[in-house]
């Protein structure tokens, strides 16, 4: 370990509790500025797409515009300027220190705040510096993938993993630890620059020069000390999650009984987990500062010290302690409340559909007529497949845009007749028993399910379609199904077709990432990813009359997690387990319904089986 670690880690020990009481201020400003002002941000971007939200592509999109990269970079400066005031401050108590003085959280914070405008200014530099290599970097790895992983589907190089794909790993690894080597020099000798500002009122254009004169002799040592800081950070960060997976694993295991003893149990755990994981925030951002300071006052020598603020911030030599019971009732309240709130997003009755995910796509090849058909005998409520129209206009069931993944053949849906794409086996890969197995039509799909279970169909858009929303009307009108139908898509203009054609049908937007409010949306259900599907989101979309359905869940703790969150759906690939958990379910009473639930909230899913796509 680097002794400026060790100096900086002995000064932490000294005054720590300032160090506590400043993180909880600058917590405390962060929630109030950040959350209000990304929100202003999200609706405002939001608003000039017309829509309420913004899903996926159409994230993507707004994040490549002028307007969402100048958004983007000024909602960054503002984390990074209050993180940097929160280190500005910290750097205070430190400076003070090296004078035999303590500061106390509040006046150091007021120095920070006084010097607010030097550090945004700073911070927005720091940003600016960053992106000159930075944007380097991001164009270079896109050209990697757009010259090594464009010819095919991208699900065919995620599942098999040709050469190519390892090659543009590898090219892009090798791009990544250039940045970080370009980016980490410059970081090292711009360490200095926040301590130069605060403490010798140096001008932020001018301190980036400055802190690179100071190191230059002291490269090797500044690096040796950042990097042991980082260790350190990385170390004890992983401190909460294992106390967190260990203390619930623990209690699961002693199988309780007493469903209050369990949630007193749990909600203490929880009110532990977020102390622990603020006191330990504190303490890495504190150790960055009280390292930094050090390194400044080896570069700059011990002697420069700033009798100004040694004068307005050394007199008073303890913290306040009214802010520690403050910051303590404050996380106890929190916690409390998560608990409470997380205890209320359980529900205790089952209202779930299974949804066959592409058919039972665990038990057979995916949307083939075989996997259809063993959903159907799997007992799921919906089978969900996609759709495409081939070069002749036929609309074909199949997921990517070309065959690769499930026959190493490189033919583009769109570019293929039906005759000639049903000439492919799409079965083989997953056993000898499907080769027989070929692209379906949506036709045939429909006379499968008649009467049966309802389908869930998903429009797939490359940029090829021609007419797939009036082609799939006329298809299911055909056969007299429009009520064993619903819609969706990725793509929200095309659900808008939809819409426009057939004001009646059901309707919804499948969605992994958003922006906005989903739920606003003019839609009659949301297909969302896990990581999108929180409680607060889910009770909100069917408070406005959504339904809501995950993807991809196979396994039987997450399954029943989402059953216990009240979902209208589960899309998953393995719909035999997916009725098995409900036939379970139903089997017990609603007080073992909930401690179940509890259970499922903090154990770790184990999947029985890697599967090649969980892509919706």
């Amino acid at each position: 370990m680097s002794s400026t670690v060790f100096t900086a880690i002995c000064g932490l020990r000294e005054h720590w509790r300032a160090v506590l009481c400043i993180h909880t201020l600058f917590t405390l400003m962060g929630i109030s500025v950040l959350t209000p002002l990304f929100g202003a941000s999200v609706r405002a971007a939001v608003s000039l797409s017309g829509s309420a939200a913004l899903a996926d592509q159409e994230i993507a999109s707004l994040l490549l515009s002028p307007t969402g990269f100048v958004a983007g970079l000024m909602l960054l400066s503002v984390l990074l300027a209050i993180t940097g005031l929160e280190i500005a401050a910290m750097q205070v108590v430190a400076h003070v220190a090296r004078n035999r003085g303590a500061a106390t959280a509040l006046r150091a914070t007021v120095w920070s705040m006084r010097h607010s405008g030097m550090i945004v200014r700073l911070t927005l530099q720091l940003v600016l510096r960053a992106l000159v290599y930075i944007v380097p970097y991001l164009v270079v790895v896109a050209a990697i993938a757009w010259l090594l992983l464009t010819d095919y589907d991208i699900n065919y190089y995620l599942s098999e993993r040709p050469g190519s794909f390892i090659a543009a790993l590898s090219l892009s690894a090798g791009a990544t630890a250039l940045l970080l080597w370009l980016l980490g020099r410059r970081l090292v000798g711009w360490c200095l620059a926040l301590p130069l500002v605060l403490t010798r009122d140096a001008l932020p254009a001018a301190a980036f020069g400055m802190s690179e004169q100071l190191t230059a002799d002291l490269r090797g040592h500044c690096a040796r000390t950042l990097t042991g800081w980082l260790a350190l950070a990385l170390a004890t960060n992983a401190i909460p999650a294992l106390f967190l997976t260990l203390s619930t694993d623990t209690i699961i295991s002693l199988q309780i009984e007493s469903l209050q003893f369990l949630v007193i149990l749990l909600g203490s755990v929880g009110l532990l987990w977020a102390l622990l994981g603020f006191m330990i925030n504190a303490y890495i951002i504190g150790l960055l500062a009280f390292s930094i300071e050090a390194l400044h006052c080896t570069a700059a020598g011990s002697t420069r010290l700033n009798e100004r603020l040694l004068s307005e911030l050394g007199s008073t030599p303890r913290p306040r302690p009214l802010l520690l019971a403050a910051a303590t009732i404050t996380l106890t309240a929190v916690s409390v409340a998560g608990t409470v709130t997380l205890l209320g997003d359980i529900t205790v009755a089952d209202r779930t559909v299974v949804i066959a995910h592409r058919g039972a796509a665990g038990s057979a090849p995916e949307n083939t007529l075989a996997a259809v058909r063993q959903a159907v005998a799997d007992g799921a409520d919906w089978v969900e497949i996609d759709v495409q129209e081939t070069r002749d206009g036929k609309v074909v069931v199949m997921h990517d845009s070309d065959f690769m993944k499930l026959a190493a053949n490189p033919m583009k849906v769109w570019e293929g007749d039906l005759a000639a794409i049903q000439q492919i086996d799409v079965g083989s890969w997953f056993g000898a028993a499907y080769a027989t197995e070929r692209v379906p039509t949506l036709a045939q799909v429909l006379e499968e399910v008649r009467d049966k279970v309802s389908l869930v169909i998903e429009l797939k858009y490359y940029g090829h379609d021609q007419d797939l929303e009036r082609r799939v009307i006329e298809l299911v009108e055909e056969q007299k199904m429009s009520d064993q139908v619903v819609v969706m898509s990725l793509k929200l203009a095309g659900i808008k077709r939809v819409q426009a054609l057939r004001p009646k049908w059901t309707t919804g937007l499948l969605a992994a990432t958003a922006v906005g409010d989903l739920s606003k949306l003019d839609v009659d259900f949301l297909a969302v990813s896990t990581s999108l599907a929180s409680p607060a989101f889910i009770k909100r979309a069917q408070a406005n009359g959504k339904q809501v359905y995950v993807w991809t869940v196979n396994d039987g703790l997450s399954l029943s997690r989402w059953m216990s969150f009240g979902v209208d759906g589960v899309i998953t690939d393995e719909p035999a387990l997916a009725r098995d958990i409900l036939q379970q379910r139903s089997q017990l009473s609603a007080g073992e319904r909930l401690l179940l639930s509890i259970s499922t909230l903090f154990g770790t899913p184990e999947l029985a089986r890697q599967y090649r796509d969980n892509s919706p």
